[in-house]
């Protein structure tokens, strides 16, 4: 037998290389394992956040339900008066939500609010902005998409009118809707309104 295969010099230096090997490939698996834990939390607070701002920005809209500020065509006389703003299509109102993020300027939210009816027909917005039978398109999917009941109904010893807010948050700073939204529907005198607006 040859002198050289005999001698086992050098197996110690093979046999931590192969250690160090394996131990670098389990920090690397370590390492991405940590990333992805880091990715995960970082959606959790984001979305913890979104929706946060999403259920501040409906329960202050519920808060001053009549007293929204009007802007351009969206006002509120047309969703709360349905006897002089028959048309459920044009009773909707958008508006971005007064609260912003913290040490920014944007909104944390938009705000839609609509009448809950049981529309005639199913609607074509190919003509939105030129058609005002189209202005219910303005809306969100989540917003349209409400329970399809009476606008009208008796309550007791007294006709109420149904009607849906949504807020859906804002991704952080900037105006780019996130998927984040909660919705509420309330429940008002059907005559309250009729004689102010």
């Amino acid at each position: 037998m040859p002198k050289n295969l005999a001698n086992s010099e050098g197996s110690v230096m093979l046999l931590t290389m192969m250690f160090i090997l394996i131990i670098t490939v389990m920090g690397l698996i370590a390492t991405q394992t940590s990333v992805f834990e880091i990715k995960i939390a970082e959606n959790a607070r984001r979305y913890n956040e979104e929706f946060a701002g999403a259920e501040a920005a409906l329960n202050e809209a519920i808060a001053n339900f009549r007293n929204q500020t009007t802007v351009g065509s969206y006002d509120m006389a047309n969703v709360l008066n349905d006897t002089k703003y028959s048309d459920y299509r044009n009773a909707v109102y958008i508006n971005d939500s007064p609260q912003t993020f913290p040490e920014q300027q944007t909104s944390i939210a938009r705000i839609e609010i609509r009448r809950i009816v049981k529309p005639p027909t199913s609607l074509d917005c190919s003509d939105t902005g030129v058609d005002k039978d189209c202005d219910i398109c303005d809306l969100s999917e989540q917003a349209n998409t409400v329970p399809s009941l009476s606008h009208r109904y008796y309550a007791g010893s007294i006709d109420k009118r149904r009607f849906a807010v949504t807020a859906t948050a804002y991704k952080r700073n900037s105006t780019t809707p996130s998927a984040t939204w909660v919705q509420k529907g309330i429940s008002l005198p059907a005559e309250q309104d009729k004689d102010v607006l």
